[in-house]
């Protein structure tokens, strides 16, 4: 009796600490360290997880709402062209109609072509591949832009056709049904002869409209003088369209820019108490910085806020220059640096108040020599979140502590790569193992009611770190774990293990490109490398941010 209830009692214990973890972790899933993964929560409590690798079926797993695998496939695709992944754009994944649709861009046939590959939300397996839009020529390419709102059954493609040589584009966005059916397009026209140049810098949607923008610029001088040589300068222009849900006549508006000010990417939201579309624009630029007989490559990051009126899109725009939080850092640490980097997201509550999730951004820290060469270097920094009111006014700032590095033999990772929600990074445009390190990068910005979470992979030792002392960065997943910043809306700030305290030598680090959250259950999903002295494997987590 006394052991039976020994054994009782252990189980309840066991029972006990495992439901306060809030987090499940799946058995091994079987996968080799390579390639991409991407993670979709459906709304019937399923789980879809999608593994891609270079010129091999995708793989696809699922899972029910208790965590359990229930099916696993392989797919073999017709119409996407599995070795021509090197250069195919991932243009997005949603529920649509209750199965998990995806989305590509890549070369096929000679064209630009947009696919869409509709799965089973039960069991995985590919119901119809289609491709849906494709171009006239190479030489005439189209780029395409899928957006899906979440209280949206159907989903709207932006395309974009651009012949720069006669100045001469095409653009319309067209609406589906949940059923994948055309019902409405609309076109988007501007005076293109009067720009050289032209380029999508953003398309949101929501439940009151979408909003889609464009960088235009123009040469003014071409970097090649008579007696020295000098870079090219260009006047840029922001062309901004706003279409509302029940109407098919776009309202337009063109924000001449300076020089200085180059449009890269944009986020939208809506302002509800001043019934004005906020929109965020990053403006990014190359520069060299001169140290002594040294140049050393470097950028400009400048943020500035659009405010339209929804009605007639008259408005005006603020520098976001997170002069709060720049103060706050200084106040803590002895430094005169103030804090540069691009957004990685804004929301706007009903109450028109604004908050922007930033990350911190840099290259080029080491000069390249002929001795060191070809060393492309990445540096994601710490987090800032900045609150706004109705009228772009900074009210409150933070900067949290976030220190990341990542190297390539390749290229460069800009931020318009590290901006999750955008649409332009090639799937395997990186050496196999710079791609499947690249998705541990970055964070992710989740918010459920007041609460926003940022998730991201930190070394154990910064786990009790602050701005003041900010610890170690983060050279590797292998040795990281998953965690995350939680803010409330009393401005507290709170960090949290994800997936608990880790034992001595365990390390379980998050896919941050590829994971999705469950704002119904407030459930982060995600693939895990989880390590354990020498053993390394990969699983599922389904964890409770709270």
């Amino acid at each position: 009796m006394h052991r039976l209830f020994f054994i009782i009692l252990l189980l309840f214990s066991t029972s006990y600490t495992w439901s306060q973890e809030n987090y499940t972790l799946s058995p091994p899933l079987g996968l080799d360290e390579v390639g991409i993964n991407k993670v979709l929560c459906l709304k019937n409590g399923n789980t879809i997880l999608f593994h891609f690798e270079i010129n091999k079926p995708i793989k696809t797993f699922v899972f029910d709402s208790a965590c359990n695998r229930t099916f696993t496939s392989t797919i073999t695709c017709e119409k996407l062209d599995i070795f021509m992944l090197t250069t195919t754009i991932f243009k997005g994944m949603y529920e649509i109609n209750e199965e998990p649709v995806l989305f590509f861009e890549q070369q096929n046939s000679g064209r630009h072509a947009l696919i869409r590959l509709r799965f089973s939300g039960k069991t995985g397996k590919l119901i119809e591949e289609e491709t849906i839009g494709r171009s006239k020529s190479l030489a005439k390419p189209t780029r395409f832009f899928v957006v899906k709102h979440k209280k949206d059954t159907g989903y709207q493609v932006l395309y974009a056709q651009d012949a720069m040589q006669f100045q001469k584009c095409d653009v319309h966005l067209k609406y589906y049904t949940p059923q994948h059916k055309l019902y409405k397009d609309v076109p988007l026209i501007f005076d293109r002869k009067k720009y050289h140049f032209m380029h999508v810098t953003g398309v949101d949607a929501d439940e009151r409209g979408t909003c889609v923008t464009l960088g235009l610029s123009n040469m003014l001088v071409n970097g090649t003088g008579s007696t020295v040589e000098s870079s090219p300068i260009y006047e840029h222009f922001l062309q901004v369209f706003y279409i509302p849900t029940d109407s098919t006549q776009p309202l337009k508006r063109t924000a001449d820019l300076s020089t200085e000010i180059i449009p890269y990417f944009t986020n939208y939201t809506y302002n509800p108490f001043a019934g004005t579309i906020n929109l965020l624009m990053l403006s990014f630029k190359d520069v060299v910085l001169r140290f002594g007989i040294d140049m050393r490559p470097a950028q400009f990051i400048h943020n500035l806020l659009f405010k339209f009126d929804e009605q007639t899109l008259a408005g005006n725009y603020t520098w976001l220059n997170n002069k709060l939080a720049t103060n706050w850092l200084k106040e803590q640490t002895d430094t005169n640096n103030y804090f540069s980097g691009f957004p990685l997201k804004m929301i706007t509550n009903g109450n028109g108040l604004s908050t922007v999730i930033s990350e911190s951004y840099n290259r080029y820290i080491n000069t390249e020599t002929y001795s060191r060469s070809q060393v492309f270097e990445t540096y994601l920094g710490n987090i800032c979140i900045t609150q706004f009111d109705d009228d772009g006014k900074e009210i409150w700032g933070r900067v949290l502590p976030k220190s990341q590095y990542y190297k390539s033999y390749r290229h460069y990772y800009k931020p318009l790569d590290m901006n999750k929600k955008w649409q332009q990074q090639a799937m395997f445009n990186d050496l196999p193992p710079q791609i499947y390190e690249r998705q541990f990068m970055s964070a992710n910005v989740c918010t459920k009611g007041d609460d926003i979470y940022i998730v991201y992979n930190d070394c154990g030792k910064n786990f009790s770190n602050n701005i003041a002392e900010p610890g170690d960065t983060v050279f590797t997943s292998a040795l990281s774990n998953a965690c995350y910043y939680r803010m409330n809306k009393k401005k507290e700030i709170t960090k949290h293990y994800l997936m608990g305290q880790p034992m001595v030598k365990e390390y379980k680090s998050c896919f941050i490109e590829g994971s999705d959250f469950d704002e119904r259950l407030g459930r982060f999903a995600s693939v895990v490398k989880y390590k354990r002295s020498g053993y390394v494997s990969l699983r599922m987590v389904w964890a409770t941010l709270q």
